[in-house]
């Protein structure tokens, strides 16, 4: 089985439930209470980030594991195809986020200037890239069960950041904010393949040293 075939078998086993409709029905509810340019995105982001341990709670409650183990599939594919299958989801829920952006600020006769929402989506996917980073690797060893609170690991090493950045002044901000849109959606496109990359390679190493039963 192919990386690609794996991401649509992967998409079809836990895309289609309210489970994750719900959570991007939240995106727009976002967009639509707190009308500010670049929330939905946001939650988009935050809503990708914890809905991507939910592929490896189906694996549990399904015995999908015991599957994977016998099916013509390598470890690899299986997490290259899971990855893949994550970022199909992540730009789901960035399309939806734009969509009820457009839609809001229509509404309420608002221009939304082009270049703030793309160091958005851009700072949306270093979140992303951060977050499968940190969590892939974990998920794909010990499995939802056991790794659940990994979850939450982005969100608290950006806090745990930005508490010891201002502690102790080891980033200037405020050269962050001078920079152009360019440069910021630069960086945040390479820190997100980056942490793509990064996670899935330490996650099929791993992964091949788990035993699926």
């Amino acid at each position: 089985m192919t990386i690609l075939k794996f991401a649509r078998f992967d998409l079809a086993s836990w895309l289609p439930r309210k489970q994750t409709i719900l959570p991007l029905a939240f995106i727009v509810v976002v967009a639509a209470v707190l009308p500010v340019p670049g929330m939905a995105v946001v939650a988009a982001a935050f809503v990708a980030s914890i809905m991507l341990s939910a592929p490896f709670l189906g694996d549990e409650r399904g015995r999908l594991e015991t599957l994977y183990g016998i099916l013509p599939v390598s470890r690899g594919s299986v997490v290259f195809g899971r990855t893949l299958a994550i970022l199909v989801f992540t730009a789901i829920a960035a399309a939806i986020a734009l969509a009820a952006t457009a839609v809001v600020s229509l509404v309420r006769g608002d221009t939304v200037a082009a270049e703030l929402m793309g160091v958005a989506l851009a700072a949306g996917f270093a979140f992303i890239g951060l977050a499968m980073a940190l969590q892939l690797p974990v998920l794909f060893r010990i499995g939802y069960a056991r790794g659940r609170l990994v979850t939450y690991a982005p969100a608290l090493a950006i806090a745990a950041f930005l508490w010891l950045n201002q502690a102790l002044g080891l980033v200037d901000l405020a050269d962050g904010v001078s920079a152009s849109a360019t440069q910021l959606i630069g960086a945040g496109v390479g820190l997100g393949l980056a942490g793509v990359v990064v996670g899935a390679l330490l996650a099929t190493r791993l992964y091949r040293t788990r035993e699926l039963r």
